[in-house]
């Protein structure tokens, strides 16, 4: 490998010779100048001479960021779920290529210095913690492709600081706030689908996802197998739960059971009603013509009956979180709740109700005296 350092006037230059092209076999040759000082210039020449020497390196792409994080995303959509893809897309257009001051810059001169301005600019725009490490995941995974495809010889994105994600305050509702809710909606077309939240902490697409078909009566237990999305390009559908975990047996009570009952039979009044009319997918939670109920409506009719039986306003995922606090005030273990909850793990569950675990210190330090003077006694006897 053949390499020279030139002074050109004030600056110095190094040129290297880095291979041949391979489609034109032409030798190609690395020109960088502006250095101030010679010493400077040399040691970046011998760098790229230790890194062409042990076949290491890359040549920086001149390819805008942009361009290549859309032709990047059509190889990426394809790992994820149907549902990931909408969210993500939209991530990539309006923040990393509408609104993002390094879009057309090209991807090798990118720094971990532009990346961490970018972050900040998403911060004082007001965007969440939550989006902001989104954007960052996105990042470092697209860098990590341009590095494995030879465009890049590092990720600048390892070494940036994302905000940490700050958990918005979970609200929870007290007993007396759950009955005075239901209460009020007993006579609510959706009184089902909100006692069926609170009672078993079921998600909402998968309450909405859910078929007659998934409930075994005689066992009681619920069998918790798709979910209702909403993709963009083809509307409302069922997919796949979030994770395996969410895959999972939910066991309901005999009150519960009988509730389904009552609300089986009223499907079957509004079948017979509309007749061929009643477009019958087997869902539990339906319009009155049989179709997928649109979360929406169901949100709506959440803040109303919140209004009117003057309860904390919650958001229906917290119906979920109340049923996991009431559980684990109870003191049912974290693993079962996570189980009953469709975590993908226990550490989920605990770093998210951490707080509501009641604090059992006491009882352990007993314990353990316990068990250390029961040994001692043991020991004594022996001798």
């Amino acid at each position: 490998m053949k390499g020279s350092v030139k002074k050109r006037g004030n600056t110095w230059t190094y040129t290297v010779d880095i291979g041949r092209d391979p489609l034109t076999g032409r030798r190609k040759q690395k020109v960088k100048g502006g250095f101030t000082r010679q010493k400077d210039a040399q040691a970046a020449l011998r760098k790229i001479l230790t890194e062409l020497d042990e076949n290491r390196y890359v040549e920086p792409s001149k390819e805008t960021f942009s361009s290549y994080l859309e032709n990047w995303f059509t190889h990426y959509q394809k790992r994820i779920k149907d549902t990931t893809v909408s969210s993500r897309k939209y991530l990539m257009d309006k923040h990393l290529i509408k609104e993002n001051p390094f879009s057309n810059k090209e991807l090798a001169k990118i720094t971990t210095q532009d990346i961490d301005a970018f972050y900040n600019l998403k911060l004082e725009q007001g965007y969440s913690t939550s989006t902001i490490r989104k954007i960052h995941q996105m990042l470092n995974q697209s860098f990590n492709q341009a590095i494995k495809w030879g465009k890049l010889p590092n990720n600048p994105v390892i070494n940036a600081d994302p905000p940490s994600v700050k958990k918005e305050e979970m609200k929870i509702w007290s007993f007396d706030e759950i009955h005075l809710f239901l209460q009020r909606c007993k006579n609510e077309r959706h009184y089902l689908t909100f006692l069926l939240a609170i009672h078993t902490g079921m998600r909402r697409g998968e309450l909405l996802g859910l078929k007659w078909s998934d409930i075994d009566f005689e066992n009681k237990v619920i069998q918790v197998q798709r979910s209702l999305s909403h993709i963009p390009s083809k509307g409302y559908v069922l997919t796949t739960p979030k994770t395996k975990k969410s895959i999972r047996s939910v066991p309901i009570t005999t009150m519960i059971v009988n509730e389904l009952r009552l609300h089986q039979k009223k499907q079957e009044e509004w079948k017979e009603r509309l007749g061929e009319y009643f477009s019958d997918q087997g869902l539990v939670i339906c319009t009155e013509t049989g179709s997928f109920q649109d979360p929406r409506n169901v949100l709506r009719v959440m803040k109303r009956i919140i209004k009117e039986a003057n309860v904390t306003p919650i958001r229906f995922h917290d119906l979920r979180h109340t049923h996991a606090s009431i559980l684990l005030s109870e003191g049912v273990d974290v693993v079962r709740v996570s189980a009953r909850l469709g975590h993908a793990n226990p550490k989920i569950t605990l770093e998210t109700y951490a707080h509501l675990i009641p604090n059992a210190d006491n009882e352990v330090a007993d314990i353990f005296h316990k068990a250390f003077e029961q040994s001692r006694e043991q020991n004594v006897s022996k001798h």
